[in-house]
Formats: structure tokens, sequence, C-alpha cells
């Protein structure tokens, strides 16, 4: 009976085979434990040539390539011919248990406000109940604040000494090139001074960002005025801004500056002083809902934003070159002054007040008040759980405006507002307008019966992002086609818009979505948009 196995000669075979092999590669002789050792303690990495040590660390990101700045003398040096961009921040060495424990201090400080204001009632029983909730809700932030503390500075110790061997190595050291640096720290500590001295004033760092957490440090950079080798053009600083600074010669030279969480009263003062200045943003400031004006003749700046700043009204009032202006945050008054070159305008504004019941209604002209500015772009982003805007009549007409973006338009806002605005707007060529479908409202339908006699005679192109196709989007579209003689494409599609991360507030992408119409569904909206319209309509672009 045949197994498949081998006969026994041939196994017999096999084994005097493999002797044979053995016999003829004897294994290797066992070392003594004295050999064993020194050849697992022989650093065998720091035989090789600093040439082949160069690429190895120019292969790793510029994080881990500081850390090897503290192994020995030897590899101090070594990242210097590399990486030229680094990113030290503290929050790198935490580890994720300290990130749970932080997101749980945000919750609870979310619930307790949630509380509260449930809690807005008259009677001793509601004061009782926030009483107990403000003792509950300190309670449990004061415990995790404990741990998260303990982490913090377990991990500023570790962050100190990684960042002494980084920037203040012995005056021996050669001389690397540091063009971009991010430094980010908890609290305060003795060597932030040395820290950013030695950054610009050692080191010729081009672009600085100091993010200090938790609390705030005032560095004084007129110390830098008997420094030579000064080449910061790009500032960032949160926390730390010293009212001193616009005297120095370093900030003088700077071309772009970012503040963050500080007061904005002295705007003008900072333009004044740093006449190379060309970018600047203010961020996350408290103003106290003051009017910010900005009068600065002389001043270079193109660019200008206001990010989360608590202010009222705005008053450009004069900044002959600027060219862009951003604003986020809460609803402003805009008001326009001797502004001859601006010609790009970005308003993402949230009302987080309900409206619908107070009636306070915000006028569509309030964004531009003043002299009419030369606008040639406009981003809207006009947010809120209630419609906030009142559509009325634009006093200053926007003659030189070309392309208009409206994004993120709630479905139960109507769309009567945007013919008021394109009312405005007489030589328009580009209108691109996205409605947000996740707020849809049953209350979508209250305008599409509104008159609207005015007509687009320069609009060349209308881009409709979010299309669903329902009633009240196809007759919006349709009303702006029997209102444009010229208009050449029709481009609809489902999808969202997001900020562009390189240009921050200034500019809009659309990301679109893959949808599949149905042949019924699209010949259906086709008809409905060409009913009516001669021959000669626009190409329309269905996706």
């Amino acid at each position: 009976m045949d197994t498949g196995a081998d006969p026994p000669r041939y196994r017999r075979l096999r084994k005097a085979s493999e002797l044979r092999t053995a016999a003829a590669h004897p294994p290797p002789k066992r070392m003594c434990p004295s050999e064993e050792h020194d050849s697992c303690c022989e650093d065998k990495i720091s035989s090789l040539p600093d040439e082949m040590l160069i690429m190895i660390i120019d292969k790793l990101d510029a994080r881990t390539a500081i850390t090897t700045t503290i192994l020995s003398k030897r590899w101090r040096d070594l990242p210097a011919h590399s990486h030229t961009c680094y990113d030290l921040g503290v929050d790198d060495i935490l580890p994720p248990r300290y990130h749970k424990l932080k997101q749980m201090v945000v919750e609870a400080k979310a619930g307790y406000v949630a509380e509260k204001n449930a809690l807005k009632l008259a009677g001793s029983h509601a004061f009782r109940d926030r009483f107990f909730a403000v003792n509950d809700w300190m309670w449990r932030v004061r415990r995790l604040t404990t741990h998260l503390q303990r982490y913090e500075r377990w991990a500023m110790r570790r962050y100190v000494k990684r960042v002494n061997a980084f920037l203040l190595p012995p005056t021996n050291v050669q001389q690397r090139s540091i063009q971009k640096l991010r430094l980010q720290t908890f609290g305060t500590s003795n060597c932030i001074d040395q820290w950013i001295t030695s950054a610009i004033g050692r080191w010729g760092v081009e672009d600085l960002e100091l993010i200090i957490d938790n609390s705030s440090w005032r560095y004084d950079f007129r110390l830098l005025d008997k420094c030579k080798n000064v080449r910061l053009k790009r500032l960032v600083l949160s926390n730390c801004y010293h009212h001193d600074a616009p005297n120095s010669l370093t900030f003088q030279r700077l071309t772009a500056l970012t503040l963050c969480k500080e007061h904005i009263s002295h705007v003008c003062y900072v333009l004044r002083n740093c006449v190379q200045l060309v970018d600047l943003s203010l961020k996350h400031s408290d103003y106290n809902q003051d009017p910010l004006h900005i009068r600065v003749p002389k001043s270079k700046l193109k660019n200008l934003q206001l990010d989360n700043c608590n202010v009222g009204q705005v008053f450009l009032t004069s900044l002959p070159c600027l060219e862009a202006f951003a604003c986020r945050g809460q609803p402003i008054e805009l008001h326009y002054g001797e502004v001859p070159r601006l010609r790009h305008v970005s308003l993402n504004f949230l009302q987080t007040g309900d409206n619908g019941k107070d009636g306070s209604l915000c006028r569509l002209g309030k964004l531009f008040l003043g002299i009419p500015p030369p606008l040639e772009y406009l981003a809207l982003q006009l947010r809120g759980g209630q419609m906030w805007i009142k559509p009325v009549a634009i006093r200053s007409q926007l003659n030189h405006l070309k392309k208009l973006f409206i994004a993120n338009v709630a479905m139960n806002w109507g769309t009567f507002w945007i013919l008021t605005l394109l009312a405005a707007a007489p030589a328009l060529e580009s209108l691109h307008v996205h409605f947000d479908s996740e707020k849809a409202s049953a209350s979508v339908l209250l305008d599409v019966q509104a008159e609207h006699h005015q007509h687009h005679y320069h609009l060349k192109e209308l881009m409709v992002v979010g299309f669903n196709g329902v009633a009240w989007q196809t007759g919006f579209v349709k009303r702006i086609m029997q209102a444009s003689p010229i208009l050449e494409h029709v481009h609809l599609l489902d999808g969202h818009v997001v900020e562009d991360e390189e240009r921050e507030l200034v500019g809009l992408e659309i990301v679109r979505h893959c949808r599949e119409w149905h042949e019924c569904e699209r010949l259906e909206v086709l008809d409905e948009l060409t009913d009516g319209m001669s021959s000669l309509h626009p190409k329309i672009v269905l996706e």
C-alpha cells in the first residue's frame, strides 16, 4: 500500500547527507562571556563617517533629528547640516493620557455652561440648583487640573533640557542654519528670554513662532538691537507681546506679524513703527466690543486679518496699500475709508444670539458702510441658527465687483437677500453660491415667489454648490438665468466648502461629492431650467 512516504533507504541517505553537510560547515565557536559583552556594548554607529551619519539624520523628521543632539558632542553638530525648519512643541512630549484628561476638563466646563443656561430661572430653588451645580463642576475640574499640572511639570523639565541642548550649546559649536522655528511651552520658564535671544540673534531665524499656553511672558525685543545676525522677517506671538516691542529695530524690520490673545488697541502703534510690515493678523483678541479705528496713511500693509476679535465696529480709515481684508467672528459694522487698492474682502460671520426672538435683524448694508471700496472679489459666510440679515437695498454700489462667493447659506434663510446683494453689483461676472444641506428646514419656500426684476448684464458664470434639485433651488437658478442675457456656464454640483489652509481666512475651496443622478431626475431638472428660455440658453453641467 503506497502511503506517499519515502522508503526507509532514502530517509537514511538523506540523514547521511545532512551529516556530511554539517561536518563540512561546523558551527561557530561559542564566545567567552567577556567577548560577548564587549561585542554588545560596542558603539558601531559612531564609527561611521560624518557624511553617512548626516545622510541618516536627513531621513528623519526635524523633531527626531533634534533629539540626537543630546547623545554626544559629535552628534550635537550633525543636524546643522540637514534640516532648516524645526517644530519644538511641549505637546509632543506629553502622553496620550494627558490629552484625554484635558478633553474631560473641556467637556466638564461645557456641561457646566449648559446646565447654568438651563437653570436661568427665577426663585430660590433655581439659585440653590445653580449653587450645587457650580460646586460639583469646580470639584471635578479641580481634581482633573491637579493631574494635568503634574503632567505639564514633568513635560517641561524634559522640554527645557531638549531646547537648551539645541539653542544654547557651547560657543565652539559650528553655526547651524535655522530658517523657521516654532516653540510651544507651558507656563513660564527662566530660559525663554535666552531661547528667543539665541534663536534670533545667534542662529539667525527668519520665521519664528512663540506660543505660551496657560500663562503669559513679556519679552523685550529691544535686547536684540545690538545683535548683528538678525534676519527675522515673520513673527507669531501668542501670550508673549511686549508693549515696547514696536520700538525695537527687530520689529521695524518685520514683514509679517501675527498676534494671538493680545489686546489690539495698539494696532495703529504697531503699524506706525513697523514700516516694512506687509501682513498683519490679529487672533482671539479681547476688545470689549469697542470700535477699532485704523488710520496709518504711511503704512505699507497689504493684508489684514481679524480672527475672532471681540470688536463691534471696524473703521478702515486710511490704509493706502491695503489689498486684502478678512474678518471672522461675531457680525460687525464695517466702515471703509481711504483704501484705494482694496480688491479682496472675506467676511465669515456667525451670529450666536437668537435674533429671531428679539427682532434685532442686521441690515446687509452695514457690511459696506462709508466710501464704497473698489472690490473685485467678495467672499461671504453669514451663518446662524436664525436669519439675522435684513434684505434691504444697499446704498453703496459695488461697481467694481467681478466675483462673488457666498458660502454656508442655511436653507431656512431663503435666497431673496442674495438677490438684493446682486443688485448692488452691476458689473458682476462670476457668482458662486453654496447651500448648506445639513441645515435644511421646512421654511425654505418662503421667498421663492418673491419678485425680482434686476438684470445682470455682465454675469457669465453661475455655480451652485450643494445643489439637490429641489424646487426652490431650481427656481433660484432659473431666476438668475432669466436675468443674465450673456450667461455662458451654469455648474450645479453637490458638495461643501472649506477654508484654504494656505490662504487661511482669505480663500475658499470647493469639495465635490460624488452623486449619481438618475436619468429621469436629470432630465426633469434640465427641462425645468430651460423651460421658457430661448434656444441660446447657457451650457448647464449637472453633477
